[in-house]
């Protein structure tokens, strides 16, 4: 609902406007006060300038990818955004996302993950655990660790909203100064021309597409429910593919699904023998005696120019290594 109001100027939005300018100020007090600690071990900070989901873990997990076969030891560092535990941990087989957040537990799959609510503390786990490089989910607009790259994505179907900061609009800081401090930006499924970006230099700029494999779907109708930052463009891209949608359930980002939810939605599901599908970072949380009854749609990131992408990352690195 709030992502709603955020997406166009509107009576709300005017009247929280003397709150964003708080936020602004309260937002460069920190930028300039607080202690940036440095890592021996380059760091990269995928991050985003909205509020709410914007592809950054899709894009983290991307980034791993790329760079599996040039660093042997790769770690992610997230918050674990929701989950109960302050680490420093290393997410293993029996984590759960309510020990650990739903984003840990796929960064997982791909590879060694670390959640510390003090990302300061994160680091130097990682550190101490040999790993080679960090890539943080999450923290551009943190200062308590010095980057060595920071990445900046942007949801090309959302943009920038209405353009003002919280708690008027979706934004973090300044698109202006974001723009600027990063050095890569990376655009999903670009559907609206987004001034601020047409004189941003052209090497800082790559398209992002999503893909899904959706073959089993094809020919059958589906119940779709999902918990992320934006449902109403995850239910679009499915049926932007063809899939024939005739139920949707939405729940707020990150929500834990208790019993009851579940079970309502395939019930459900079964009377109009419909097929049950959500989204891997859903999966993760429901409950393991309703699994065998959904399917989670994988999604994946193809970044385009990657090789040219890759070199920019492999160059930073090298840099740091001297």
């Amino acid at each position: 609902m709030i992502k709603k109001v955020w997406e166009t100027n509107n009576i709300i939005s005017l009247i929280l406007l003397p709150l964003s300018f708080l936020y602004f100020i309260i937002l460069k007090i920190y930028t300039i006060t607080k202690k940036q600690n440095v890592c021996s071990i380059p760091v990269i900070c995928v991050g985003n300038i909205t509020l709410g989901g914007a592809g950054k873990t899709p894009t983290v997990i991307e980034i791993r990818r790329l760079l599996k076969n040039h660093m042997d030891n790769i770690f992610v560092l997230t918050r674990g955004y929701k989950g109960q535990k302050k680490g420093p941990l290393l997410v293993n087989i029996n984590s759960n996302a309510n020990e650990v957040g739903d984003e840990s537990l796929l960064h997982f799959k791909h590879g060694p993950t670390c959640v510390a609510k003090r990302k300061v503390d994160g680091a130097k786990f990682c550190e101490k655990l040999k790993s080679n490089l960090i890539i943080m989910d999450d923290g551009l607009q943190s200062v308590d660790i010095k980057k060595d790259l920071k990445i900046l994505v942007i949801d090309g179907e959302f943009g920038f909203g209405n353009k003002k900061l919280l708690p008027s609009g979706p934004l973090r800081e300044p698109i202006k100064s974001c723009i600027e401090r990063a050095d890569i930006i990376v655009v999903i499924d670009p559907i609206k021309n987004l001034k601020q970006l047409n004189e941003v230099p052209k090497q800082k700029l790559f398209v992002a597409k999503k893909k899904i494999s959706y073959r089993k779907f094809s020919n059958k109708s589906i119940f779709v429910f999902s918990a992320i930052g934006n449902n109403k463009g995850f239910q679009r891209y499915l049926t932007n593919q063809g899939l024939n949608i005739k139920r949707i359930k939405n729940f707020s980002d990150h929500y834990f699904f208790k019993k009851e939810d579940i079970k309502d939605i395939i019930d459900q599901a079964e009377k109009e023998n419909l097929s049950v599908v959500c989204t891997e970072k859903d999966f993760v949380k429901i409950p393991s005696e309703y699994k065998k009854f959904i399917t989670p749609i994988k999604l994946d990131l193809k970044i385009n120019e990657s090789k040219r992408l890759l070199k920019i990352i492999l160059n930073t690195i090298k840099v740091k290594k001297v």
